[in-house]
Order: C-alpha cells, then sequence, then structure tokens
C-alpha cells in the first residue's frame, strides 16, 4: 500500500493520500508519523483522500476504533478537525457515520465528495448542523456543468 502525508504549514492543514483503503494500524503509523514531523504544529486540520477505487470495507468496529484514536489525538494534539474526501456512495456513508459518532467530542469530522468543497471548509471548520447551512452540501458546478 502506497501512502504518504503532506504538510501545508501555510494552510495548516495535513493531506493524507491512499491508494488503497488502509487498516487502522497502517493510518495510525501514517498520523504518528505526521505529527511528531517537525512541520507539525497544534492548530493543524487534517483532509483525508484516497483515490477512487474500491469502497473501504471498514465496518462498524473500524470506525469505533477509528472514533477512539481520533478522541485520544485530539487529548494529544488538541481539538482539530478532519475532511474526508470520498468517492464512493458507501464510503460517502461510512465518512457521515464519523460525523455522527465523533458530533460531541474534541474532533470534527465533515464528509465531502469533492476535494475542493473539503479544502474550502477547512478554511473554517464548523460541525454539521441540519437546521444551519454552513457550507453547500453539493457544489454547484456538479449538479449544474453550465453554472458561471
Amino acid at each position: 500500500m502506497n501512502s504518504e502525508y503532506r504538510i501545508d504549514t501555510a494552510r495548516k492543514v495535513v493531506s493524507f493520500y491512499w491508494n488503497e483503503p488502509p487498516s487502522m494500524a497502517r493510518v495510525r503509523e501514517i498520523v504518528e508519523a505526521a505529527i511528531t514531523d517537525p512541520e507539525f504544529h497544534p492548530g493543524m486540520n487534517f483532509l483525508w483522500d484516497r483515490k477512487p477505487g474500491l469502497p473501504s470495507e471498514a465496518n462498524i468496529e473500524y470506525l469505533r476504533e477509528a472514533v477512539y484514536y481520533l478522541q485520544v489525538m485530539a487529548r494529544e494534539i488538541g481539538p482539530h478537525s478532519w475532511a474526508i474526501v470520498t468517492h464512493s456512495p458507501s464510503d460517502f456513508g461510512k465518512a457521515r457515520m464519523l460525523e455522527a459518532m465523533t458530533d460531541n467530542g474534541n474532533v470534527i469530522v465533515r464528509a465531502f465528495e469533492s476535494r475542493g468543497d473539503a479544502e474550502e471548509w477547512l478554511r473554517n471548520p464548523v460541525r454539521h448542523d441540519p437546521q444551519i447551512v454552513h457550507f453547500p452540501a453539493r457544489s454547484p458546478y456538479l449538479m449544474h456543468p453550465g453554472f458561471p
């Protein structure tokens, strides 16, 4: 499995790129490498993206382990946010489950179908509130390709 991370200090974002769905052990390994990198500073947020391909086989145990890890990490580095870019309906649903499961913690997780939307949200990450529209749920450019 080929994975890497990149730290953008100007935007205060750590980006993870995955070719295949990673195991939680692999996620922890790469995240730990990123947060111990000299360029990393508390207050940075995270962008998880994976190339389109087979959907993740993550089950509820994987999601629970991910939530636990994110909460432990928040105690170590402080409150932060994760934007998860998905490329299939099932992965989007799993990322939305992570949103719901982290609703009352120190980590804000949001699922996106577009990397551009995820990067825009990371400029001012807020929790999802179905009553308040902080960020468009769908990109008007995807819904209406001729939109100026």
